[in-house]
């Protein structure tokens, strides 16, 4: 029996990572970083399935007088494959471990690829974090300072100003796929999770693991203090997990530009 799949999707920085490090702390569940398989595989790997169909059908029909030996890729073999490859690629080209009852995949483009995943996991349970545009656009400008060009500090920095206005662009597509597709997802608030973890971990266990296979680490050990420890010293100035204010201040025109583009989705949340 394969392990029940989970993806976690969400826009960027919205605080996926943190809700797979959640899902992390459970027995015989393993949560890894992102695999991004949807977006660099699957949508190709259909692709060229595709492609291998029509070639089939006509070297059958052609070459062989419609006698040919190699069949078609079935729907069935289609999801087979991805299963193969999913797994091979999570773990690395190892079996999978004998514990193993589910598997953690996130990705902040997972919620656009909702109705592939469905199509290859049918089975599969889809996790959207959500988390207030704001916070959101002060975690993507302080990772392209502190990554990128120390420029973005400055507001006034064109390439700042030109991110706001894809960042709106891409917020309002984000969130009329989450309302599209909501039938599909377990919407998760970020605020509230990490208000109230514990609770979520509860949440997680009934509505989306579907059995309780207890923790491995205490919920204590999430916090960002224990995370920043366990880094080298180097790393973890720059590191985007911060026990401290913001280090990016967003001026009185970002604020209102994200007030009057960025709404919040229609929708209700699981947690």
């Amino acid at each position: 029996m394969q392990p029940k799949k989970i993806f976690i999707g969400g826009y960027t920085k919205s605080g996926t990572t943190f809700i797979g490090r959640i899902f992390g702390l459970f027995n015989n569940v393993y949560a890894k970083g992102e695999l991004d398989y949807f977006r660099i595989f699957a949508k190709d790997l259909e692709r060229l399935v595709v492609s291998y169909n029509q070639n089939i059908e006509i070297v059958n029909k052609e070459v062989y007088d419609g006698r040919g030996g190699l069949e078609p890729v079935t729907p069935a073999s289609f999801r087979l494959m991805h299963e193969k490859l999913f797994l091979h690629l999570f773990f690395s080209g190892g079996p999978v471990p004998q514990d193993c009852q589910a598997i953690v995949e996130k990705s902040p483009r997972n919620v656009f690829w909702i109705n592939l995943i469905k199509k290859v996991f049918p089975d599969s349970t889809n996790v959207c974090v959500y988390r207030d545009p704001h916070p959101v656009f002060r975690s993507l400008i302080r990772h392209m300072a502190d990554h990128r060009d120390e420029s973005y500090h400055d507001p006034e920095f064109k390439e700042r100003f030109e991110m706001l206005e894809n960042f709106c662009d891409y917020w309002s597509s984000y969130v009329t796929t989450v309302e599209k597709y909501r039938s599909l997802l377990t919407m998760v608030e970020y605020q509230k999770v990490a208000d109230n973890s514990a609770g979520f971990l509860e949440f997680a266990e009934k509505e989306v693991l579907g059995f309780s296979p207890g923790l491995r680490a205490p919920i204590e050990s999430l916090s960002k203090e224990n995370y920043l420890k366990s880094l080298p010293p180097e790393l973890r100035e720059k590191s985007l997990v911060q026990t401290g204010p913001y280090k990016i201040a967003l001026s009185d025109e970002e604020q209102n530009v994200i007030s009057d583009k960025c709404r919040v989705p229609d929708v209700t949340f699981d947690f």
